[in-house]
């Protein structure tokens, strides 16, 4: 999911009666994880092998995909590249523009921005302010209840931007053997999307972009269908 359990719920229940089984879990420091375990890359690796060990021994690693959304998505190349024989494909959303440690200056700005802002709220302020972006979506499919629900950001601010910042993608992509399918709205961030799309070494792998979705697309009822449609399709082709 993007940071805890919540944030595709409603996509998972799509998603069964379709016939699969979507493990949802909280990132660390998210959910029902909030006040025990501190967010880290290597938590959040330690984290998914666990539930890999658990719930999927039974399975073969092509039967396995990781579907990840923003901060889900950015720590999911990480843990992708950590887990790299325990998958057979990976569905990563929102995740288009760089935020690692090579990024633009723009985006590093964007970066200690995110992390003053978050590091001098108490949690009321900034949940006041991510509401705040939500009335600006047009995203209407269960986004409050799914984004803002879980303990997506109770002091995680400067945590997060710490994975973000750390992860380069450009480095991990070219080590995965396996499809990756992105998504993105056009409306958000997004400088290398075609990058990362040109460095996956599987040629199955492709990029789709809904045209007037923001960060919030997946939470839009103007894309939801066809996504799931498209997320359907993408796994029947990792198992063939």
């Amino acid at each position: 999911g993007g940071s805890s359990r919540a944030m595709f719920r409603p996509h998972a229940s799509a998603l069964a009666q379709k016939g699969y089984r979507s493990l949802l879990i909280d990132l660390p420091g998210h959910g029902t994880l909030v006040d025990t375990v501190t967010l880290t890359l290597d938590a959040c690796v330690a984290a998914v092998e666990q539930i890999l060990d658990q719930e999927c021994r039974s399975q073969k690693p092509s039967n396995i995909i990781y579907i990840g959304g923003s901060l889900g998505a950015y720590t999911g190349f990480h843990i992708l590249g950590q887990l790299k024989t325990r998958f057979g494909g990976a569905i990563l959303l929102d995740c288009g523009q760089n935020v690692g440690p090579d990024c633009s200056v723009k985006a590093r700005a964007g970066i200690w921005f995110l992390r003053k802002l978050s590091g001098n709220m108490n949690n009321k302020a900034l949940m006041g302010a991510m509401m705040g972006n939500v009335k600006k979506s047009k995203a209407d499919y269960h986004l409050v209840e799914c984004c803002y629900a879980g303990g997506m950001f109770f002091q995680q601010g400067s945590a997060q931007c710490d994975c973000l910042h750390t992860v380069a993608p450009g480095q991990i992509i070219p080590i995965l053997n396996i499809p990756i399918l992105f998504f993105n709205g056009s409306e958000d961030y997004r400088d290398s999307e075609d990058k990362w799309l040109r460095l996956c070494k599987d040629d199955r792998s492709y990029l789709h972009v809904y045209d007037g979705g923001d960060h919030f697309f997946c939470h839009d009822s103007r894309f939801v269908d066809d996504m799931l449609h498209r997320m359907d399709k993408f796994i029947q082709m990792t198992r063939l």
